[in-house]
């Protein structure tokens, strides 16, 4: 299978590809991409002229965003019901992480590298990095401690689709709390959603259930 280079002016995103990334994980996505470049090429297909982006619609944002041309990609020719079940099979296939070396990893990627970088490309919070890179120590209990600690430390992504007046309306609350949230000791490193947090906590706090 051959990788070649594409004009990013001839990659367009596929219509019906479901996955979706929330600012939190684009922002870290970009991060990632601004600091190591695209390590891994998209999957592509031809069609109509173009190439249509099958795995890697969230990095193509990216890319233009930062006007990287051009892109390194994977090109497969298939037919459309092929081609949304490649998408969804490289979207969905995951594995899980062996936490006692993700721990020594972490670990060893702390020691050499400040908190706040990692914290800028990974999906933890502070504690969860800590919790999570002392995990190989101690006794087995504090091990299951930690291991406890760092799951309920990490940072859950929730995604929300609105209609255009809608978002025109969080985007302003959230604009009107956005100070107040930088100001606010919380262990999240994405401003923008303590600010929800605020926001949710502020209705809680005085709109009580009959």
């Amino acid at each position: 299978m051959n990788i070649i280079n594409l004009p990013i002016a001839q990659l367009t995103p596929a219509p019906w590809n479901p996955n979706t990334m929330d600012e939190a994980g684009f922002e870290k996505l970009r991060n990632s991409l601004s600091r190591y470049d695209l390590v891994q090429p998209l999957v592509v297909r031809p069609i109509q002229g173009l190439y249509e982006v099958l795995s890697g619609n969230q990095r193509l944002r990216v890319l233009q965003d930062l006007a990287i041309d051009p892109v390194p990609c994977v090109v497969v020719d298939l037919s459309d019901a092929e081609a949304k079940l490649l998408a969804h099979a490289l979207n969905g296939l995951h594995g899980t992480d062996d936490l006692a070396l993700k721990g020594a990893l972490l670990k060893e990627i702390l020691a050499a590298i400040p908190e706040s970088e990692v914290l800028a490309l990974l999906p933890e919070t502070s504690d969860s990095l800590r919790s999570l890179s002392t995990i190989n120590e101690g006794t087995l209990a504090e091990h299951l401690e930690a291991w406890q600690h760092a799951q309920a430390a990490k940072l859950s992504h929730m995604q929300l689709q609105f209609t255009k007046p809608q978002l025109e309306t969080v985007q302003e609350a959230l604009a009107r709390i956005l100070p107040v949230a930088k100001d606010t000791k919380q262990d999240n490193p994405n401003t923008r959603g303590t600010a929800m947090y605020l926001l949710c906590k502020f209705y809680l706090e005085r709109y009580q259930p009959e």
